[in-house]
């Protein structure tokens, strides 16, 4: 043990309804939550919110790990793409969680997108129509 241990933090507003599917929107959180953690580290401490934001649905998956590079950020949601270089990456993955996660969204008529949690980590903020 490290002597610490992952947190997961979920604020939920209550009365937010999200119309949809509930397992494929289900496998979007598991998965956005599962990266969160996976790329944290084994003290990861992780953030879930889920509000009403400008009127619509909004969630958000945030975390305190290595973040995702400027120039990376758009490509993260292309099939098969994965953060870093192949030889210096610790996570294993198949690079095709976020690109079902946007698919999934997209027929939600649901928006993603990925910004720096400052000062370390990554945030994803989906809002729902």
């Amino acid at each position: 043990s490290c002597g610490c241990e992952q947190v997961i933090n979920p604020v939920i507003q209550p009365n937010v309804k999200v119309t949809g599917d509930p397992f494929t929107l289900s496998s979007v959180v598991t998965n956005l939550v599962e990266n969160a953690v996976k790329y944290s580290g084994p003290c990861a401490e992780v953030g879930v919110e889920l509000r009403m934001r400008d009127g619509h649905p909004f969630l958000s998956v945030s975390d305190r790990g290595p973040g995702i590079p400027d120039a990376e950020k758009m490509l993260i949601f292309d099939k098969f793409y994965r953060v870093g270089e192949e030889n210096t990456r610790k996570a294993k993955g198949t690079g095709l969680g976020l690109f079902i996660v946007k698919e999934v969204l997209q027929k939600h008529d649901a928006d993603i997108s990925v910004r720096d949690n400052v000062p370390q980590g990554t945030i994803f903020e989906i809002t729902f129509s």
